[in-house]
């Protein structure tokens, strides 16, 4: 088995819904990956809320995570550290409110 560090999320804004194209996403792909981190933080002009979510590969919500940002903070989302997302799972991280949360995450890859 290979370990490989990654960045899962690269300074990306949440979308209301995020997909492969828009938004916050990542996708699990021939691999099962490790979250090390996920840093949300609020760019925008009004408290927001960063909801993080961990899906199986069926699609089904494995576990969510959500934290209610003023302007200017961030939060670490310690509970996500440590979770594993099966081939084919994803992560995802959604604000109703458009370019206002930066989102960042790593981890490890294992093939």
């Amino acid at each position: 088995m290979t370990t490989t560090p990654a960045v899962l999320i690269e300074g990306t804004f949440a979308a209301a819904t995020a997909t492969a194209s828009v938004g916050a996403y990542y996708l699990s792909d021939q691999c099962v990956t490790a979250v090390d981190k996920l840093t949300c933080t609020n760019e925008g002009a009004v408290t927001a809320t960063a909801t993080a979510q961990l899906f199986a590969p069926d699609g089904t919500s494995v576990q969510t995570f959500a934290k209610a940002l003023v302007v200017g903070a961030s939060w670490p989302f310690p509970d996500i550290v440590g979770h594993t997302i099966a081939s084919g799972g994803k992560l995802t991280v959604t604000c109703p409110t458009a370019s206002t949360i930066k989102v960042r995450a790593s981890g490890r890859k294992f093939t």
